[in-house]
């Protein structure tokens, strides 16, 4: 396969993953929480990458949130700092939104980057603020996607995909264990949180249309 091939691969495929979420129908969730069972998944890049081709595709505004306060990576894949941002607005609940997020140069994208890490989130992911400040997002910008971190390693996913339309689960190819995202999917449905479906991430070969669509 060459280049270009890939390339437009992988446009299809993102297109494929806006289609079956975000633009199936007018009920279609407008905000969307990814994890995935396991680190190095890919997830934060295929947030970044989703939320780029959706803004390409719609004229309302797109808003990509970086909740992983662990590892967070989407300062870096957007090329912005990350002196302030989700942690921020979380612990300063009185403050607008809009003042912790910042545009990347897509007119209609912005990002609200994780502001920093935070080893102990239950310290600070206050249910009532997380909810709030969701809340605040969604009056704020017509799409929202947010990355969290892997389910394995924090249960943050469980109390911010509550408060969102559900949970897209990032699954790597070849490497994401079995056992492990079973796991991670009944811990989401024990929490009450919708699944609306997994990616298949870093595939090598295409993956049928009369596949994918179960995925």
């Amino acid at each position: 396969m060459t280049p270009a091939q890939t390339v437009q691969l992988l446009a299809e495929e993102e297109n494929k993953i806006i289609d079956y979420t975000f633009l199936a129908s007018e009920s279609a969730p407008k905000s969307i929480t990814f994890t995935a069972p396991e680190r190095r998944s890919g997830c934060s890049w295929l947030v970044s990458r989703i939320a780029q081709r959706l803004a390409e595709r719609v004229e309302t505004s797109v808003c990509a949130v970086d909740a992983n306060l662990h590892w967070p990576a989407l300062h870096n894949a957007f090329g912005i700092d990350n002196e302030s941002g989700f942690l921020q607005a979380t612990m300063r609940p009185e403050d607008p939104i809009r003042q912790f997020t910042k545009r990347p140069g897509n007119a209609n994208l912005w990002v609200l980057p994780s502001g920093g890490t935070f080893s102990n989130c239950n310290a600070v992911l206050n249910i009532d603020n997380v909810k709030n400040r969701l809340a605040q997002l969604s009056r704020e910008f017509d799409y929202i996607l947010i990355d969290t971190p892997a389910m394995k390693t924090s249960p943050d996913c469980g109390l911010i995909g509550r408060f969102t339309g559900g949970v897209v689960l990032v699954i790597a190819a070849n490497s994401s264990r079995r056992d492990t995202a079973v796991n991670t999917k009944i811990m989401l449905e024990t929490a009450n949180v919708p699944i609306l479906g997994a990616v298949l991430n870093r595939r090598t070969f295409p993956i049928p249309d009369r596949i994918y669509k179960y995925l």
